[in-house]
């Protein structure tokens, strides 16, 4: 009878502790789903400035870059280079997990896939990778379980669903109040703790409430990239041609 009632406990608490581990799962996700949800636009069209910092105690020595990005949905981005003339027209298009680059200087267009995905944009450099610039759905890439709640931030663990991922996890902090992600950490197999995505300076733009300034942070390296909002407008029309791959190959 003591061994029945025993088994009966521990089959209990079983259940109560995998109901629990499900629902924060799912209220993980529900949170990413949310926060995206509330943030997606149908298009946008944004001016940006670049600035990157190969030392990040050395503030003076810097490379500044002009950037057009378009997007549409969540699956399909585009970014032109404006400035400085040395890479002035270079093209970067992303439509979920395929991308591409065009290379004004030799009009050579190639497609970033594998290990490539990994570096960052060459003759950019930065603290940003290929797979960092690229489109689509957290959920698509990640699966999601909650690590904290607390006042302010829920702060949640993604573990990526591709092998080839150039990160191990990422730990996403999601504000309570604005559903804006206020820093996210990457982590790697070799270096650990490898960048930071920290968004500052929240205020509205176009419209929409957004941080006007994104620092990429590498922590190994010690370089940090910014990336500037200077103006941006939301749910406008935006020409299919810049999402199309085939304008690479006239």
């Amino acid at each position: 009878m003591k061994y029945m009632v025993k088994m009966i406990i521990i089959t209990i608490l079983v259940v109560i502790c995998v109901s629990f581990l499900g629902a924060e799962t799912e209220d993980a996700l529900s949170i990413i789903r949310k926060m995206e949800e509330m943030h997606s636009t149908d298009s946008s069209k944004a001016e940006l400035t670049m600035i990157v910092y190969p030392d990040v105690y050395n503030k003076d020595d810097n490379r500044q870059f002009k950037v057009l990005s378009y997007g549409k949905g969540e699956e399909d981005s585009y970014m032109v280079f404006l400035s400085p003339k040395t890479i002035k027209g270079l093209c970067i298009l992303s439509r979920g997990d395929d991308q591409w680059v065009f290379f004004p200087s030799t009009g050579r267009v190639r497609k970033i896939a594998g290990q490539s995905r990994k570096k960052s944009v060459q003759g950019v450099g930065g603290d940003f990778t290929y797979e960092d610039l690229g489109s689509g759905k957290y959920e698509e890439k990640y699966t999601f379980t909650m690590l904290e709640s607390s006042k302010d931030q829920w702060v949640i663990q993604g573990n990526p669903k591709a092998a080839d991922s150039s990160y191990t996890k990422i730990i996403i902090y999601v504000n309570k109040e604005t559903y804006l992600t206020d820093k996210i950490e990457y982590y790697t197999e070799e270096e650990g703790h490898y960048k930071d995505l920290i968004m500052k300076e929240v205020k509205k733009i176009g419209g929409r409430l957004m941080p006007s300034r994104i620092i990429m942070a590498n922590l190994y390296k010690e370089s940090m990239t910014v990336i500037l909002t200077l103006n941006a407008e939301y749910d406008i029309e935006i020409d299919d041609k810049y999402f199309d791959p085939a304008r690479f190959y006239k």
